[in-house]
């Protein structure tokens, strides 16, 4: 997952990965292994290139707020929002797919059902973080290809919208 942050007026791009129970960490091309050692709602220990460390964060409208040493962060993904928006094959509607392998953890719409630009149709689960699939257009859901606890793979399709 790739996230982006402001430090004293410069802007870094994080790319984070998971090694088997280690994560890696690119920030600005240099490279930091994270162990995670404790986890608990708005609050998470790391070892960090050997130190160990404790952050609070928070989720608001899709971007990620890390305090630590009385200094907050505001994490935030440079790439476009996380579903695909595709023109299905024979013109219908737009299909949405998954961003990256996960898991359903909430559909949130039913087949038939009127949707809004923006809505959010499900959400995923991929690396303990929640990804909202949000409607691209306004419309109705033609097919929904997903289920609560069905792991997806990346690209797979999703939701169906049409007028």
């Amino acid at each position: 997952m790739r996230y982006r942050f402001q430090l004293l007026g410069k802007v870094y791009e994080v790319d984070l990965s998971r090694q088997g129970e280690l994560l890696r960490a690119v920030v600005d091309g240099s490279e930091h292994e994270l162990e995670v050692l404790d986890r608990q709602p708005g609050q998470l220990s790391l070892r960090f290139d050997g130190l160990p460390m404790t952050f609070y964060w928070a989720v608001e409208s899709g971007t990620i707020w890390i305090t630590r040493g009385g200094c907050s962060y505001r994490l935030e993904r440079p790439s476009p929002p996380a579903a695909r928006l595709r023109r299905h094959e024979a013109g219908e509607g737009e299909t949405v797919h998954a961003p990256m392998p996960a898991q359903v953890r909430a559909v949130q719409v039913a087949v038939g059902e009127a949707v809004e630009k923006g809505q959010t149709l499900v959400l995923l689960e991929a690396m303990k973080m929640e990804i909202r699939i949000k409607s691209p257009t306004s419309g109705h859901v033609l097919r929904l290809l997903v289920a609560n606890g069905q792991a997806v793979e990346k690209d797979q399709m999703l939701v169906e919208i049409g007028g």
